[in-house]
């Protein structure tokens, strides 16, 4: 059975690239920039899905993991060695994580919210202060791409960070299925129950975050690469927002979540940049919507159709 769905989750991660790729191959520069924007905070969406959809801990701070990834990618980068750009702000994110996590082991709940909300909030004053490694309030430009044949531009970035959205959305779907995945699910619903079969809680919720943190840092490096230009207001409390509310609109532990959650947290306010200046007001209202009328998120909306066409299939002519 569990061969079955992996065979499934792959074919539905092939089918991300090829729309990927067809997108790139069809869009101009403008809707290129931002469809490669939302895949890139989708695939951001896949860290915070596992994180608060698995095990049931909203964290406002993996902004920090964001910065860490855009960066290590441009610092690295200078020397040429893109794997370097690549694995090393995964191994501080790794270590960050694990801190963060033991800082704090004994708050749960709004307190672990509110905690982590703290952590991204100093972040941004470690960005805007340590000058020697992010140029402070200058921020760096000129930031290399990955380059991939036949595109350039926000396509190349599209595509690369396709691919890895890819692969991230068939990982994260595979975890589900496996017994760290189940571990996750027993601590987000039943405490008590999961350390009385046990489940070491704190051990799950380590693992949980430490890997969530790894899809967001790989997409503060395409972030870089894509808008060219790394600064502290990127970091800012609204892309922390924008993160948490991907996996909450989308419908918290869905496989699919990041894809939809990202198409409106961040396709539609560019669509509607008129109005940009309203776009934290769209966020609080959004969730508010989603918390009062569609707990489960747009899993919700899908879950209802899906049922509605059933049934009427199910009707005689």
């Amino acid at each position: 059975m569990r061969a079955t769905r992996q065979g499934v989750y792959a074919l539905e991660a092939t089918a991300i690239v090829v729309a990927v790729v067809l997108l790139a191959a069809i869009l101009g520069p403008h809707e290129a920039q931002i469809a490669a924007m939302t895949a890139i905070f989708a695939l951001a969406g896949v860290g915070l899905n596992i994180l608060v959809g698995y095990t049931g801990l909203v964290s406002l701070g993996h902004v920090v993991f964001f910065a860490i990834g855009a960066y290590g990618w441009a610092r690295l980068t200078e020397s040429g060695s893109v794997a370097l750009a690549l694995i090393v702000p995964i191994g501080v994110s790794l270590v960050v994580a694990a801190v963060i996590v033991l800082v704090t082991l004994r708050v749960s709940g709004y307190y672990f919210g509110v905690t982590t909300l703290a952590i991204g909030l100093l972040s941004v004053v470690a960005v805007q202060n340590a000058t020697w490694l992010t140029n402070g309030y200058a921020g760096i430009s000129g930031i290399q791409q990955l380059t991939v044949p036949a595109f350039s531009g926000p396509a190349q970035v599209l595509v690369t960070s396709g691919v890895v959205l890819a692969v991230a959305y068939f990982l994260q779907s595979c975890l589900r299925e496996s017994p760290l995945g189940a571990a996750m699910l027993t601590t987000r619903f039943d405490v008590p129950a999961a350390q009385a079969l046990g489940v070491s809680v704190a051990r799950v919720r380590l693992t949980a975050f430490m890997i969530s943190s790894v899809p967001v840092t790989v997409a503060g490096a395409f972030l870089a690469q894509l808008v060219h230009y790394i600064g502290p207001d990127q970091f800012s409390m609204e892309t922390s927002i924008r993160l948490i509310a991907i996996a909450i609109i989308g419908g918290r532990g869905w496989r699919w979540a990041p894809l939809p959650g990202a198409v409106v947290v961040v396709t539609l306010p560019e669509l509607l940049r008129p109005l940009a200046d309203y776009r934290l007001v769209f966020y609080g209202v959004t969730l508010a919507f989603v918390a009062l009328f569609m707990p489960r998120g747009l899993n919700q909306v899908v879950t209802w159709a899906a049922g509605r066409i059933h049934t009427l299939r199910g009707r005689p002519a």
